[in-house]
């Protein structure tokens, strides 16, 4: 019987031939050789977080998208504060700022527009969320007197008599001629409405009509009146009603309406001129 030798295999030899022969294949081969399947690569990637890192980030960017577009965000509530002689809503008008993106106005700009009004000293502007803007505006004050008997007198914004004014009143104070010619004392108090119509009228009658007053007066039946250069009497009384008058007296200016005397303190405004109307001359007949 014929013997056959059997070689006892060696694994360690054969484990080395073979790392010895992978590390002698092209790189790519051998990444090839090793990549994991679609299932352990996404188990992979999900188990590392970038998944979540993914979902977190596209909901921030949506939800930027969303805080910057979203029609809640506009401005549609618009406070003013500090407006007398100017309507709130008039100011909120000038500001431009309706309908902007409360993320995207400039304060700073809508104030420096509001500063460019003739009636307004100093402006400032602020947001809040989701669509509110509040505007505080120092209207322009001319310094103001109360004149009653041939002597001025200083008050204050209450309508309390301070005392006489014994300098000569400066080229831009606001004279109120009381025509009652009263006796008043220091610690009297005046029609306080008389004193903010004085202001306002002072400050809206150039601006919006073109209308300077030579005399604004006050007396107790009347209340208050203006006189102007060419010898009209245009009487308010109070501060009741004002744009309606205003608009009245504007339109009345635009017409070329001759009169000498307006009352605008009726329901029913009228007006009088007392100065006769000259007649057209007409030619001879030969």
């Amino acid at each position: 019987m014929e013997r056959f030798d059997y070689n006892q295999p060696n694994s360690r030899e054969r484990v080395a031939a073979r790392r010895r022969a992978r590390a002698g294949q092209p790189r790519s081969r051998r990444t090839q050789a090793t990549r994991p399947g679609p299932r352990r690569a996404v188990g992979s990637w999900l188990a590392s977080g970038r998944m979540a890192s993914l979902v977190l980030l596209l909901a921030a960017l949506g939800g930027l998208l969303y805080v910057g577009l979203a029609p809640r965000f506009v401005v549609r509530t618009i406070d003013v504060e500090g407006a007398e002689a100017m309507r709130a809503d008039a100011v909120a008008e000038l500001s431009g700022a309706r309908g902007q993106s409360i993320w995207m106005l400039d304060t700073a700009q809508v104030a420096a527009k509001l500063k460019a009004s003739a009636y307004i000293e100093d402006a400032r502007a602020s947001v809040a969320l989701p669509d509110k803007l509040t505007i505080v505006v120092s209207e322009r004050r001319p310094e103001l007197r109360w004149q009653s008997g041939g002597a001025l007198y200083l008050v204050d914004a209450s309508g309390r008599v301070l005392d006489k004014d014994a300098t000569a009143p400066l080229s831009n104070t606001l004279v109120i001629e009381d025509a009652s010619n009263r006796a008043i004392q220091p610690n009297d108090h005046v029609d306080t409405d008389a004193l903010a119509l004085g202001r306002v009228l002072s400050l809206r009658l150039p601006a919006e009509l073109g209308l300077r007053p030579a005399h604004i007066s006050w007396d107790l039946g009347r209340g208050m009146y203006i006189s102007t250069a060419d010898n009209r009497t245009i009487i308010f009384g109070t501060s009741n009603n004002l744009d309606e008058k205003l608009a009245v007296l504007g339109t009345l200016l635009n017409d070329g309406t001759a009169f000498t005397m307006l009352d605008l303190r009726p329901s029913t405004p009228f007006y009088r001129n007392d100065v006769p109307e000259q007649a057209t001359p007409t030619a001879a007949t030969p």
